[in-house]
């Protein structure tokens, strides 16, 4: 089984929790094009706005929206991981040591519960820019987590999602946070991207890294070696 869609609430609910462009599909990698032509209406990517550490797009545990997400695995039994990115750009220069960051489970089945919780570790990586996107031949950091040591804290379940081609399935969402085996030195007016993986054994229960407040609208998604483009940000947060 392959990366699929995580999406939106029931059509009925949808509009007076999130916008459009927060709805949009999570698709299949085999679905990319089609999703990244409806994202196309959402309007031209921005360019990031600087932050100052923190930085902070995570949402509050009591907001009825932002329940987009986007798979984000290295799965052990031998499939093709998936990675997904979100930018930053601080306006001074820092050293983050925490990082937060919220994501979601699912399974792609019909009226499936809440399925319980897959993932063993977390990586958490940086990269430089190139030409928009990161440089992931020279990550510039990189470490991986247990669950332990990402606090993995449950915040509630959603009921009446779709993940993938599934309809009325219920998520279950978790925030965590990490303080960085080595700080990571971010340089003031440059552009980094960041990467938050879950280590599951499959793609049967699906993780995926929530979308967050808004930043400037963009991150992306690598799969099989080809990059998708979406116009929500990813739920994270960098502290000094």
């Amino acid at each position: 089984m392959t990366p699929t869609s995580l999406h939106r609430r029931r059509p009925a609910l949808a509009a007076s929790a999130v916008t459009h462009c927060q709805l949009a599909a999570y698709a299949a990698p085999a679905l990319a094009l089609s999703a990244l032509i409806a994202l196309s209406a959402c309007g031209k990517d921005q360019p990031t706005q600087p932050v100052t550490l923190a930085h902070d797009t995570t949402v509050p545990a009591a907001t009825s929206g932002n329940v987009e997400a986007r798979t984000s695995q290295i799965v052990t039994d031998g499939s093709s991981p998936s990675q997904v990115f979100d930018d930053f750009i601080v306006a001074q220069g820092g050293t983050v040591r925490t990082v937060g960051w919220q994501g979601i489970y699912c399974v792609q089945q019909a009226n499936a519960p809440a399925p319980t919780p897959t993932a063993t570790s977390f990586t958490v990586s940086f990269y430089s820019d190139v030409s928009g996107r990161p440089n992931t031949a020279a990550p510039l950091q990189t470490s991986t987590y247990t669950v332990a040591q990402a606090g993995q804290v449950f915040e509630k379940t959603v009921a009446g999602l779709t993940c993938g081609t599934a309809t009325n399935t219920t998520w279950p969402f978790y925030r965590y946070s990490v303080a960085l085996a080595t700080p990571f030195t971010a340089a003031a007016g440059t552009k980094y991207w960041i990467s938050i993986q879950a280590t599951t054994p499959s793609y049967s229960v699906y993780w995926g890294w929530r979308d967050g407040l808004v930043d400037n609208s963009l991150s992306l998604q690598l799969y099989q070696g080809t990059y998708t483009t979406y116009n929500v940000d990813r739920a994270y947060s960098l502290a000094p």
